[in-house]
C-alpha cells in the first residue's frame, strides 16, 4: 500500500507548529515576571520545590519566574492571594499535600476545587520522623515511651495548623498512644531551625527538606512515613515495619487561579513537564530523596480529589481542627 507521505510531512508540520504556539503563548510577555506563591516560610519543602522548578522553567519561557513566599494559616493565606490573582498566566500557586487537608478543617473565602486549575504535578518524597540529636530516643518505640513519660518534653513542630505536618502527626499518635504537644509554625523552615536548635524535640517532613539538618548532625531520623524504605537510608525502616499503619508522602504540584486560558494552561504544562524530565532536575529531586512525577492534567486532577477524600477521612478520625 502507498504511504501518504505528504500527509504525514503536513502532520509533522502542523505539530511542530502547535508546539512552538504552545510555548510562545506563556513566553509573548517578555520581560514580565511569573510570580510563582509558594504559601510557605523559606526553607521548607515546598520553598526548596518550587525555587528548583523556578529556576528550570525561566529559560524555557524566557521570563523570570519569581518565588514568592507568603506563609500563613497551612498555606491558606497564600492560597487566597493566587484565588485573587488576575488569571493572565503572571500567577501560579504551588500547592503540597496541605492543599487537600485544608478544607476539611477550615472554612476557606476560596474553593479549592473551583478558584483553581489543575494546572502540573511536580513530583513526590517521602517524609520521615526525625528527632533532635539530644532526643534521648533512638527508635519509634522509645520516642512513643518517652513522649508517654514527659508530656511537657516532648514538642512536636508543625508547619502550621492544617500543615501536613499536623495531619500525618495526628495520625500517627491515634496508632501509637503517643502523647505530644503540637507547636505550629508559619512553614517547615521555621520548625525545622528550631528542631536543630533543641527548642523542639520532634518533627515529620520530607526527607528534602532535612538533608542539611542530618548531614550537620543535628537531628536524628527514625522513620520512614512512605510505603517503602529511601535508598539514600536503607537502614531505616517505614513505619509500617514496624506495625504502625500510616503512610503519609508529600507532594507538590502547581495551579493556576481559575479562568486562565487553556491555552495558557496547556503551554504551562507543557513547559514544566518538559522541566521535570530534565536529567538535572531529576537528579536533584533524587539527590533530595524525591522524584520528579510529570502527568496529565486529567491524572493530577484526580490525584488532587483523591487525596482530599483520604484526608477528610483522617480529619474525621482524628478530631483535628483549626485553633
Amino acid at each position: 500500500m502507498k504511504k501518504n507521505y505528504l500527509g504525514f510531512s503536513v502532520y509533522l508540520t502542523i505539530a511542530s507548529f502547535l508546539g512552538f504556539f504552545a510555548s510562545s503563548v506563556v513566553s509573548q510577555e517578555t520581560g514580565k515576571q511569573i510570580r510563582l506563591i509558594v504559601p510557605f516560610a523559606p526553607g521548607g519543602s515546598n520553598d526548596i520545590v518550587g525555587r528548583a522548578v523556578a529556576q528550570q522553567l525561566s529559560p524555557r519561557l524566557k521570563r523570570s519566574v519569581i518565588v514568592e513566599n507568603k506563609p500563613g494559616a497551612g498555606g491558606v493565606l497564600g492560597a487566597e492571594i493566587a484565588a485573587r490573582a488576575e488569571p493572565d498566566g503572571n500567577t501560579l500557586l504551588l500547592i503540597s499535600s496541605s492543599f487537600a487537608m485544608n478544607s476539611s478543617i477550615m472554612k476557606l473565602s476560596y474553593d479549592p476545587v473551583k478558584s483553581f486549575a489543575p494546572l502540573a504535578m511536580l513530583g513526590m518524597g517521602p517524609s520521615v520522623i526525625v528527632v533532635n540529636s539530644a532526643t534521648p530516643v533512638n527508635s519509634i518505640k522509645e520516642l512513643v515511651d518517652f513522649s508517654n513519660n514527659n508530656p511537657s518534653k516532648t514538642n512536636f513542630g508543625t508547619a502550621g495548623v492544617g500543615s501536613f505536618q499536623h495531619f500525618a502527626i495526628e495520625l500517627f499518635k491515634l496508632k501509637t498512644g503517643a502523647n505530644f504537644v503540637l507547636v505550629h509554625y508559619k512553614g517547615g523552615g521555621p520548625a525545622l531551625v528550631d528542631l536543630a536548635a533543641g527548642h523542639i524535640q520532634i518533627s515529620l517532613g520530607s526527607l528534602i527538606q532535612m538533608q542539611n539538618f542530618m548531614k550537620a548532625g543535628q537531628i536524628k531520623v527514625l522513620a520512614v512515613a512512605g510505603s517503602k524504605r529511601v535508598p539514600l537510608l536503607p537502614n531505616v525502616p517505614t513505619l509500617k515495619e514496624l506495625g504502625i499503619d500510616v503512610e503519609a508522602s508529600n507532594w507538590w504540584a502547581i495551579l493556576a487561579p481559575t479562568g486562565t486560558s487553556n491555552e495558557l494552561l496547556d503551554a504551562f504544562h507543557k513547559e514544566i513537564n518538559q522541566v521535570l524530565v530534565d536529567p538535572e532536575i531529576k537528579r536533584r529531586f533524587a539527590n533530595e530523596g524525591a522524584e520528579s512525577l510529570p502527568m496529565s492534567r486529567l491524572e493530577f486532577e484526580k490525584l488532587l480529589s483523591e487525596e482530599s477524600v483520604k484526608w477528610a477521612r483522617v480529619a474525621k478520625l482524628t478530631g483535628i481542627k483549626a485553633e
